[in-house]
């Protein structure tokens, strides 16, 4: 996808808050519209790391919305820790991003 995926991940104590937004169009390909129609193209995976270190993977479907934003509370996070992010959707495209916590 051509929008970078936005990440917002800060520290409060020693538990990190991550918001992170995927731009993408999220089509299950069931809408009746009267145009031609419309393909199935929605995320099936998305992956958050911590260090480099996988902490959170998740299996996504047709019944999450446009752009979706996921909200996380990680445990033992500190400022300076690195998050990253990748998915993968059912056409095969990927997307990826990092942020670094702050306090």
């Amino acid at each position: 996808m051509s929008e970078p995926i936005k990440i917002r991940a800060t520290v409060k104590g020693t538990e990190g808050e991550v918001r992170v937004l995927l731009p993408h169009p999220m089509e299950p390909g069931r809408r009746e519209s009267s145009g031609p129609p419309q393909g199935a193209h929605y995320i099936t995976a998305i992956t958050l790391s911590l260090n480099g270190r996988a902490v959170i993977e998740a299996g996504l479907g047709t019944a999450i919305s446009t752009n979706p934003l996921f909200a996380f509370l990680l445990n033992g996070v500190k400022a300076g820790d690195k998050l990253g992010v990748t998915w993968t959707d059912n056409k095969g495209q990927k997307g990826k991003g990092e942020a670094t916590f702050s306090a």
